[in-house]
């Protein structure tokens, strides 16, 4: 069988290439023409004795309508032999050539993207009548996604294997790791409502993104994680949990018209856990720890999230079956929403209210020094204070012997300003209004030998996916109360039954 897709994407390419060097041709015959018109009327303006008019004359008269000074209709100087009604007519007929010329550059621009994406799709068909022919019970196309309700197959087993170690998803009986970084600019005026997505999706709603073995850097495009959910998927699956079924509202009961009734997920029960590493020390916390729920005053209890699995739709570009968690990047949702790995299963989620527990989230700011070295700094921005804490260079943590200084504007816009920090027991602090804007740096010793830093290092994490309950350490084991501010959103959502 031949897959005579490579050459359809060929001709539609090279019509668009044609239609557009058609376009270009087009317009610069109009330019040129449009040239020589102009020039004419200032000829013919110069024959008659008179200086060249512009094309409005600020009496609301345009090029080619006769004036007084032209005579009457017909007669010499009316229609002058560069700038009249029949020159004007042709402009306008050459506009609309040039007008739907681009018009269809557009619709052969957009045939060709649907040629390309239909290719694809024909190109996973083939692939999955080979591997059907070939290799029964063995998963295919783009994703290689194995039926849920069925068990792997040992040809099925290795492909999840593979593409799990590929994203650097750890996995084995019962728990699964993967990395990610702590989301330092969450809307927290708003609920959340996802624990974890995939680096950036739902940046203004989740406390933690996902990268695998990714860096954080210039060059990381949302495009370079494609496959980063699926193969967590995977790994859930390969590490023994049982896929459930997300959540729903069935209809009401007799007499309560207006309250749907609830139906919580199903799958295995699995605890997430964040591990990360800050001052020295390694710190491991519940996620559940990390978000409260209003209407017990409490944190979420640790048993909290289903395996649910996701939904699955056919991908718009391939064709193949596809997670829609792979789609929109949504890992740990903590409110009901089909798409995610994880869902939970309490009840107030609807309400839509969880809120940040921000005396149990670590405050990290990690400054890039532009010598390599890092500083580890507390950043309050509620107080939009500072303090660093220590140096970090070389696998060597020291305490800093001499103050930094915060390089800043006195206001936004103004001058510049050095604001050296105190002394604390913690360090060095400083307090200053630029702190809830950015505008800043940290300067670290003087003259030749002084260091700004350059920008954030982000906080990264190992997140945790188990059977068993998470046992918190260091930071994630300390005592915090639940503290609530006054003023609440009001949430979003609907009071279950």
């Amino acid at each position: 069988m031949n897959d005579r897709s490579p050459w359809l994407v060929a001709l539609g390419t090279a019509n668009l290439l044609f239609l557009v060097a058609a376009a270009f041709l087009v317009r610069g015959r109009l330019e040129r023409i449009e040239s020589r018109i102009d020039g004419g009327e200032t000829r013919g303006e110069a024959a008659r004795g008179r200086p060249p008019r512009p094309a409005g004359d600020g009496t609301g008269a345009t090029r080619g309508a006769p004036t007084p000074a032209d005579g009457p209709e017909g007669a010499p100087g009316a229609a002058d032999e560069a700038g009249g009604p029949g020159n004007t007519e042709v402009l306008k007929r050459l506009a609309k050539l040039s007008d739907d010329a681009y018009d269809y550059y557009d619709r052969l621009a957009a045939d060709v993207h649907e040629i390309k994406r239909t290719g694809k799709q024909v190109d996973a068909n083939v692939r999955r009548m080979k591997s059907f022919l070939t290799a029964p019970g063995q998963p295919a196309g783009e994703w290689a996604l194995f039926p849920a309700d069925k068990p792997l197959t040992p040809e099925a087993t290795e492909i999840y294997r593979r593409d799990a170690a590929g994203w650097g998803v750890k996995v084995e009986e019962g728990r699964v790791e993967v990395r990610g970084f702590l989301n330092m600019s969450p809307w927290t005026t708003m609920p959340i409502e996802y624990f974890v997505t995939r680096w950036p999706e739902a940046g203004h709603e989740t406390l933690l993104h996902v990268l695998g073995p990714a860096p954080v850097d210039d060059a990381l495009t949302p495009d370079r994680l494609k496959g980063l959910v699926t193969s967590i998927y995977k790994g859930l699956v390969l590490a023994g949990f049982k896929q459930g079924t997300h959540s729903r509202l069935d209809p009401p009961a007799p007499g309560e018209p207006d309250r749907p009734r609830w139906v919580p997920p199903s799958g295995d029960v699995v605890y997430v856990g964040v591990r990360y590493q800050l001052r020295g020390e390694v710190h491991v916390a519940r996620a559940t720890d990390w978000v409260i729920d209003p209407s017990t005053k409490a944190v979420l209890p640790e048993d909290a999230f289903r395996f649910t699995g996701s939904l699955r739709q056919d991908d718009h570009d391939s064709g193949d079956e596809q997670l829609t968690a792979e789609a929109g990047g949504i890992v740990v949702s903590v409110y009901n929403d089909p798409n995610a790995v994880l869902e939970i299963a309490v009840a107030s989620n609807l309400d839509n209210r969880y809120q940040y527990h921000h005396a149990r989230i670590p405050k990290p700011a990690l400054l890039r020094m532009k010598d390599g070295a890092l500083l580890d700094c507390v950043r309050d921005r509620a107080a939009n204070a500072l303090t660093v804490t220590a140096r970090e260079h070389d696998g060597k943590r020291a305490p800093l012997e001499t103050a930094p200084v915060l390089v800043t504007r006195k206001a936004e816009g103004g001058e510049p300003e050095e604001v050296p920090f105190q002394k604390t027991a913690d360090g060095w602090r400083v307090v200053h209004p630029s702190m809830a804007k950015g505008d800043w740096r940290v300067r670290l010793g003087r003259g030749e030998a002084a260091v700004e830093s350059t920008g954030y290092e982000p906080l990264y994490v190992d997140l945790i996916l188990s059977k068993t309950p998470i046992v918190p350490q260091g930071d994630g084991a300390k005592d915090v109360p639940v503290d609530l501010p006054a003023d609440l959103p009001s949430g979003t959502g609907k009071p279950p039954k």
